[in-house]
């Protein structure tokens, strides 16, 4: 006989949400019922739910991560290639650029070197 997570038992799924709390997963926590109701409904599997609870928290953890390093590092904003305005430097190559954005040398064991003058930042 199959039950579904939530006939599971409300014991169970207490215990779940102290392990969460436990393991400080906050936005697993948060995620925990949304997920529950997708694999009653079929949409998710055992471990598709699974994934998904800890992807969420990971995702979570991953943002933090890159806000305190930004913060660390006195970056005030996020810059990116697709805001780079390439008419203001006619020099670069922009396909090239892009190019090296995609960071295919690594998987190569290229090394890479840029030379000429810094540019003062503005």
């Amino acid at each position: 006989m199959s039950t579904t997570p939530l006939e599971a038992g409300p014991a169970t799924l207490d215990r779940i949400r102290q392990y969460l709390v436990g393991l400080k997963m906050p936005r697993a926590l948060e995620a925990l019922e949304h997920i529950l109701r997708r694999l009653e409904r079929g949409e998710l599997s055992a471990l598709e739910a699974i994934d998904a609870l800890l992807g969420e928290e990971l995702t979570l953890r991953e943002g933090r991560r890159i806000k305190a390093a930004l913060k660390m590092g006195r970056l005030l904003s996020i810059k990116t290639l697709t805001g780079f305005d390439f008419s203001f430097q006619p020099s670069l190559d922009r396909d090239r650029i892009m190019t090296l954005a995609q960071l295919d040398f690594v998987d190569r064991h290229e090394v890479v070197h840029f030379l000429g003058q810094p540019v003062p930042a503005s």
